[in-house]
C-alpha cells in the first residue's frame, strides 16, 4: 500500500467522522492490533487493540458526541500525517471548542500504528 495525500485523508476524515459520532467499531477498524494511543501526550499510553478500546469506550461514554472541524491542511511525510483540528462537545453548558494536533503513523496495509495528540 502506498500512503500518500489521498490515503491520508482517508484515514483521518474516517477517523474523525466516526470518534465524533461514538463509533468505537468504526474507530477500531482504522488500528492495528499492536498499535498505541498517547491522548493527550504527557498521559499514559494505551498499547494494544483491547486497551485501545478501553481508552474510547471511556471518551466516547464521559464525552458524548463532538463537532469537529479541521483547521489547514492536512500535512503527510513518510508514513505519518499530521492535522490540526478545533474539537467542541456537543453537550449543552460544555466548555468552549479546543484546538487538537494528531500526529498518526500508519504501517503498510494503511492501519493506524500510533496516535498522538496534543491539547
Amino acid at each position: 500500500m502506498e500512503f500518500d495525500r489521498e490515503r491520508a485523508e482517508e484515514i483521518f476524515s474516517t477517523y474523525l467522522a466516526c470518534h465524533a459520532r461514538n463509533d468505537r467499531a468504526g474507530v477500531m477498524a482504522l488500528f492495528a492490533a499492536d498499535a498505541a494511543v498517547e491522548d493527550p501526550v504527557g498521559s499514559p499510553v494505551h498499547e494494544g487493540f483491547e486497551a485501545i478500546e478501553a481508552f474510547y469506550a471511556g471518551t466516547h461514554e464521559r464525552n458524548g458526541t463532538m463537532r469537529i472541524e479541521r483547521v489547514g491542511a492536512l500535512l503527510v511525510g513518510g508514513d505519518e500525517l499530521t492535522a490540526h483540528v478545533r474539537a467542541a462537545l456537543d453537550a449543552p453548558g460544555a466548555p468552549p471548542a479546543m484546538d487538537v494536533i494528531y500526529v498518526i503513523r500508519v504501517d503498510a496495509e494503511g492501519q493506524i500504528l500510533s496516535l498522538r495528540a496534543w491539547y
